[in-house]
């Protein structure tokens, strides 16, 4: 197993850990410092050769950086353990090979992410002056979290990079017109980014 490869694992196993795709270095590091010194001992600079690994995993867009204080998201793993959020994903992980087919048209999402957006930003539609909301029978609120940039289309999961949104808000996002899907999209960019700063 090459360092790279080794890197990479590590950095698997970690987000199956903390149940998300981002991740710091100093989380890595914590994580695996002890399996790094251990990979090759004649190494003497250990975190110089993960920081590289790290850079060589992002050239092969295996990783993507997020910002200047060592934030990365993992980017080559489709679902993580604990992101099969949606019922009919699991059925079709877990169904026995017969004559049916399934068209799932959705990355899934990871969970973490969903509630700290819904925690951050609300349960009302971040769309301006959209109040469409209703009670759940247990009497919670109500609402979806979006990808703004779809996952397919390169976005990722990160609070820069959802919204919360109605169900009619939502499906608009996905479904219009492509003039009327980048005017929402460049809305909910800078409505996100002004609830973040």
């Amino acid at each position: 197993m090459t360092w790279k490869e080794f890197v990479y694992q590590r950095v698997v196993d970690l987000c199956n850990q903390i149940g998300k795709r981002t991740f710091s270095l100093q989380e890595l590091w914590q994580f695996s410092q002890h399996e790094f010194a251990n990979f090759s001992k004649d190494n003497h600079n250990v975190e110089a050769k993960v920081r590289q690994q790290l850079q060589f995993l992002r050239d092969d867009n295996l990783l993507s950086f997020l910002n200047q204080r060592g934030t990365y998201t993992l980017r080559g793993v489709e679902v993580l353990k604990d992101e099969l959020e949606d019922d009919k994903i699991l059925e079709v992980s877990r169904a026995t090979p017969e004559k049916r087919e399934y068209l799932i048209e959705t990355f899934a999402r990871n969970k973490g992410w969903v509630a700290e957006a819904k925690n951050r930003f609300g349960v009302y539609c971040m769309c301006p002056n959209c109040k469409n909301t209703f009670a759940k029978p247990d009497g919670t609120a109500y609402i979806e979290v979006h990808h703004i940039i779809p996952m397919a289309a390169g976005g990722e999961d990160g609070l820069w990079n959802l919204a919360v949104l109605c169900a009619h808000h939502h499906r608009m996002a996905h479904f219009a017109d492509t003039a009327t899907c980048l005017t929402l999209q460049k809305t909910l960019l800078a409505e996100t980014q002004a609830r973040l700063d």
